[in-house]
């Protein structure tokens, strides 16, 4: 990545190279030297093909480049010397010469650098530069005027420093989010076998238990007294058959394919009611089918697993509803709430489960919300458009996660 963005900026800044060296061409063909006018234009000549080759070997990449910020120097120097050299060009009165202007440029070239520093210490040595070479060259310019443009030339580097520093916390920015995003895929890679294991010791944990309970009851059951042994055996293959229903219906939900997402819904909180012991109201309105809905359903069972498992609530509502071109799901528990920064924490310990739906959803341009609820719990909202078309539409500037 840093190589990248060293590459940028020797290719931006041999554009700015070759804009100084139109401004010193032009320079010596209208306004030429009073002095070593000879010398002046071999100077230009040599700093143009150095500038010409900078240029071709930026833009090619065929040949290795030294860091960005090591060429500044050389700049500056090739403009002090050409301003010392002069003694004062043939301009007209009341016009810059247009070597003064090439000074202005050696913060913009530094500022490519990405590095508020370089920026500062090339602004520095520009202003100063100019003023050694301005006044050592006796051009009759007068203090006040070059304290005057060694004063802009300044303000000009404080701006382009303020710049670099902005667009280095953005890179840097930019870094940690891309960190994040290979981190969060490289969790997301392991989830199918964390489904895999967690089906695995619910099968085991639950199902088989009760399995393994009917067979001793159906041993006991050869003996005289096997009425009440055979009806613990019903009871517990019932109840294995229910709960491995549940699991294999939560990780491929037969009823969305066959009665559509209101129905599944409904059936994921009459059972997570049951796993966590608390009171749900569900209100469901007809919604259309939608290529979507695979995703509203994995966030309605992604809430009500979290529900159930952390919130110790007694109150649950779970409302669906579509208008407006979106398809909105609503969870809301009177538990104790998550704290504010509960997602990225449990993000840091390897729970995935949160952080892959918000993703989910805006990718397919949704939105995914956490508001506490008064006086306790939590509300989770869920936005996805009913149609593809309707994604572009979802984004809000102002909202930002």
């Amino acid at each position: 990545m840093e190589a990248a963005q060293d590459l940028n900026a020797a290719r931006f800044q041999s554009l700015v190279r070759l804009l100084i060296v139109a401004l010193l061409v032009v320079q010596l063909v209208l306004f030429p030297p009073l002095e070593n006018e000879g010398a002046c234009r071999a100077l230009v000549a040599g700093y143009t093909l150095w500038a010409v080759f900078l240029t071709w070997a930026a833009w090619s990449g065929s040949r290795p480049l030294p860091q960005p910020w090591r060429l500044l120097p050389f700049d500056l120097v090739v403009l002090g010397a050409m301003l010392a050299m002069a003694g004062g060009f043939a301009t007209p009165p009341g016009i810059r010469p247009l070597v003064d202007d090439a000074f202005f440029l050696i913060p913009v070239l530094a500022a490519f650098q990405t590095s508020p520093r370089v920026t500062a210490a090339m602004t520095g040595a520009s202003g100063l530069a100019y003023l050694l070479a301005a006044q050592g060259a006796g051009t009759g310019a007068g203090w006040g005027r070059t304290a005057l443009l060694v004063l802009s030339l300044l303000l000009l580097g404080a701006v382009c420093t303020a710049l670099t520093r902005i667009q280095r916390d953005r890179v840097r920015s930019v870094g940690v989010l891309l960190e994040r995003s290979r981190e969060l895929l490289g969790q997301a890679m392991d989830a199918e076998e964390r489904e895999r294991r967690n089906l695995a010791e619910a099968l085991h944990d639950e199902a088989l238990q009760d399995v393994l309970a009917a067979r001793q009851d159906l041993d006991e059951a050869r003996g005289p007294d096997h009425r009440e042994a055979l009806d613990r055996a019903d009871r517990a293959l019932r109840e294995a058959a229910r709960r491995m229903r549940s699991v294999v219906g939560e990780l491929h939900p037969a009823v969305l394919e066959h009665r559509g997402l209101a129905e599944a819904v409904q059936n994921l909180a009459e059972e997570a009611a049951q796993r966590g012991g608390f009171d749900v109201r569900v209100h469901l309105t007809p919604v259309p089918p939608s290529p979507y809905e695979s995703i509203a359903f994995a966030a309605a069972r992604e809430l009500l697993h979290n529900v159930v498992k952390h919130a110790e609530a007694t109150e649950v509502e779970v409302r669906l509803e579509a208008r407006e071109g979106l398809l909105r799901l609503r969870v809301a528990d009177d538990g104790r709430g998550l704290p504010p920064r509960a997602p990225d924490e449990s993000v840091r310990s390897g729970h995935i489960g949160l952080a892959s739906l918000r993703v989910r959803v805006e990718t397919v341009g949704g939105r995914f919300r956490l508001e506490p609820r008064d006086p306790s719990g939590t509300a989770a909202t869920v936005e996805i458009p009913l149609e593809p078309s309707a994604a572009a539409d979802m984004t809000d500037p102002a909202e930002g996660d």
